[in-house]
């Protein structure tokens, strides 16, 4: 599967690339890889790819992330050295909205997450609702998102969890410079029977031209999470981006 979603990102970042050719103002898009480290439920030293597509016009938004982690270690038992995989994860987020004002927009939400330490076979939830853009210049972006959504995830041992969900977001962006970006990212999934956080805090920093370095530091915590399993993940990234 991992290929899989390797051939898909590498297939965005073609798409996006010819798209931006064709209507430089309404598409952008980026790509990144770099090294990974975690805590929680894997720690690892990993390799990480993401990649992102944007589009925006008067009325019409949309959005699609799709990200890979895949690390492998050796061990050595009885004198043999046994290869393992010690993180494996897949992420694949999708948005589409309309904008009835230019700050105002109804949106669809759907995301997808297959991480094989995690307890879960997979989990999954869709959300419908309202955005505004509170504060849009060329400093500072603040966006929010709110609605109900619904979360279906699959376990390890084939038992499956739903149930309905309040979703909110919450998106900062302050441009320190014209090389420097700060932005922050907050994701509140709140049902019954479960609440998850996400947190995406990330420093980018222009090289040359097109690439930049960016440092992120994610915090994903759940309040239910399988027997034996960390309540929290963190991931510290830094990585190589290429904008287009």
């Amino acid at each position: 599967m991992k290929y899989r979603i390797l051939l898909i990102i590498a297939a965005v970042l073609i798409a996006g690339g010819v798209a931006c050719a064709e209507d430089e103002k309404a598409w952008r898009g980026s790509g990144e890889v770099g090294f990974l480290m975690t805590t929680g439920n894997s720690e690892t030293e990993s390799v990480n790819t993401k990649a992102g597509l944007e589009y925006e016009n008067a009325h019409l938004l949309s959005e699609i992330n799709l990200a890979a982690l895949y690390s492998s270690e050796e061990t050595e038992t009885d004198g043999e050295t046994e290869k393992t995989t010690s993180a494996e994860k897949y992420n694949a987020d999708a948005k589409i909205g309309y904008k009835f004002r230019p700050v105002d927009y109804v949106f669809f939400n759907a995301a997808y997450e297959d991480d094989r330490f995690s307890g879960y076979d997979y989990r999954s939830n869709y959300a419908a609702g309202y955005g505004r853009k509170l504060v849009n210049n060329d400093t500072v972006k603040l966006n929010i998102e709110v609605g109900p959504g619904y979360r279906y995830d699959k376990l390890d041992n084939g038992q499956t969890e739903d149930e309905t969900v309040f979703r909110g977001y919450l998106m900062f962006h302050f441009q320190l410079s014209k090389q420097a970006a700060f932005q922050q990212e907050i994701t509140l999934l709140a049902g019954p029977d479960n609440t998850g956080t996400k947190s995406i805090t990330a420093l980018k920093s222009q090289i040359a031209g097109a690439l930049s370095l960016k440092a992120t530091y994610t915090v994903d915590h759940n309040a239910h999470v399988p027997d034996d399993k960390a309540h929290t993940d963190t991931e510290t990234a830094l990585t190589l981006v290429y904008d287009f």
